[in-house]
């Protein structure tokens, strides 16, 4: 299987810098730029499927991308959604700092196994992206597959793909409508 891994375009918690994880927010204008632009440039690609994670501002990246591959089955697949920051979810940085600094002390986003309260953890997160490589690798073994998902989903595949460890997970970013390819 080809796999190609592109993250949502620009939504307005990326501007104001705030945690997404599953909060269902839609791209912004520049978002929406993002995802037709790309679409062209990914117009020519045989792609067999276009996969997407079931939050709105990856479907709406891939429904851009699905513009110029009609021809080809959309799927939706749960194991692809952003992981859960919880009680983070909608708050920048500095606000998580204030109301919840023994959270924020912890680091609990950057631990395998802590996560912000009513979060998923790295390792939960992990583990539901590996199911979901593993139902792409089983149903596409020979396919060029299209992925839309998230910015912490696409650095915990980009692990998994390398064999790389959880701390070197971290140093991988994938930017707004970036796309990066991997031979599975």
């Amino acid at each position: 299987m080809v796999l190609y891994v592109v993250r949502h375009g620009e939504t307005q918690f990326n501007v104001k810098k705030r945690y997404a994880g599953q909060t269902d927010v839609p791209l912004n204008e520049r978002g929406i730029e993002q995802a037709k632009e790309l679409a062209m440039k990914l117009a020519e690609e045989p792609f067999d499927i276009i996969v997407t994670s079931s939050l709105l501002r990856a479907r709406m990246t891939a429904e851009q991308i699905a513009e110029y591959h009609r021809e080809i089955p959309f799927v939706v697949m749960e194991a692809f959604r952003e992981v859960c920051v919880g009680v983070y979810e909608g708050l920048t940085r500095e606000e998580v700092q204030e109301r919840y600094p023994e959270l924020w002390a912890r680091k609990c986003t950057r631990q395998l196994d802590d996560a912000p309260t009513g979060g998923e953890t790295t390792r939960q997160c992990d583990a539901r992206v590996a199911g979901g490589l593993a139902t792409l690798k089983e149903n596409y073994p020979e396919k060029n597959v299209l992925l839309v998902c998230h910015g912490f989903v696409s650095r915990v595949i980009n692990r998994q793909l390398k064999g790389l460890s959880f701390e070197e997970m971290h140093e991988f970013s994938l930017g707004n409508c970036e796309v990066v390819k991997y031979e599975v």
